[in-house]
């Protein structure tokens, strides 16, 4: 897949609506590699979203949740043509006061619900759907549900998500190493399509290419030109759908020097020939050309209408739980 040329490595979070947090559903089909403060609370509510980090690559549906650490790299697109999530953004102290150890808990996956229980997971949805829901009505006392929402949120995480406590020590090398494998990525984000070499970058970062070979392959779980090429090759795919260009100019902007990588690639993982995948896409793709790079963000009006359409909620009778 594609991705715009303007990264964007650290994202500042305001909390304008409640303290220490923020919430707000978004349409997406790509969100640059980032990384912010906050802890970051995502679930699926229509179609796939592909979940990278420095150490997992995985895919989540409707109702699925992933959950990010604070300051942790994380890329975003859909498998479709677009994904609408539900995102909720906690500061990382939100509740030192009650649970001080929340400052230093490294939960040990991002991929959560794909390891919890039916139940416990269907109730993390509900309360996922109920702080949006309160967060966007605005009801009087709305800040205290959702401060409640999120307090239960974190209890059955803290519960149920593996998860350990990071020394002071051991937290200043990994955000350090965290930080420069976020620049590396940045980058090779940013000129995948171009000729690069891992010598380059062991240059621009001042280390040997045997350890950045090392550093690399240890956090992706992938060497540095399988993930070159395998971001070029979403590219290439991408173009395929939504595209008429030719072969070779597609393989040109791909960054590939010629066709016989994806092809091999293309057999290998579809099964099919260049010609058979674009003609298999073509027509499924033609009212999405150009909107693939787009990422919307709902209005609270519009988020209350697509969070109804998909989920009860037992407060939908205005002020019931006052009488």
């Amino acid at each position: 897949m594609q991705k715009k040329q303007e990264t964007k490595e650290y994202e500042k979070i305001f909390h304008t609506r409640v303290s220490n947090i923020n919430f707000f559903l978004v349409n997406l089909t790509y969100r640059t590699p980032h990384t912010h403060h906050d802890y970051e609370i995502l679930q699926v509510i229509e179609g796939e979203l592909h979940i990278q980090t420095l150490s997992e690559d995985f895919i989540i549906g409707p109702g699925e949740i992933a959950l990010f650490n604070p300051d942790t790299f994380h890329t975003l697109y859909s498998v479709q043509s677009y994904c609408i999530v539900l995102a909720i953004q906690a500061d990382p102290s939100f509740c030192a006061s009650h649970y001080p150890a929340i400052q230093s808990i490294q939960f040990d996956t991002a991929n959560v619900t794909s390891g919890i229980p039916f139940k416990e997971a269907l109730e993390m949805i509900n309360v996922c759907f109920n702080l949006g829901y309160n967060y966007c009505c605005g009801d009087v006392g709305f800040e205290l549900r959702c401060v409640s929402d999120l307090y239960r949120l974190f209890a059955y995480f803290v519960a149920l998500v593996p998860h350990h406590l990071e020394k002071d020590s051991e937290s200043f090398y990994s955000k350090e190493k965290e930080q420069r494998l976020t620049r590396i990525i940045n980058y090779i984000h940013r000129h995948y399509t171009e000729k690069m070499t891992l010598s380059q970058l062991a240059e621009a970062e001042n280390l040997s290419m045997t350890y950045l070979s090392h550093l690399f392959k240890n956090a992706i779980n992938m060497s540095f030109q399988e993930y070159l090429n395998s971001l070029r090759f979403e590219h290439a795919l991408l173009l395929l759908k939504k595209t008429d260009k030719s072969i070779v100019d597609i393989c040109l902007e791909s960054g590939f020097s010629d066709s016989k990588y994806l092809n091999k690639r293309l057999k290998s993982v579809y099964n099919l020939s260049l010609r058979d995948f674009r003609n298999a896409n073509l027509s499924l793709n033609k009212n999405v050309a150009d909107k693939w790079e787009e990422q919307y963000i709902y209005t609270p009006e519009e988020s209350l209408e697509i969070m109804k359409k998909h989920h009860h909620f037992d407060c939908d009778a205005k002020d019931s739980w006052l009488h």
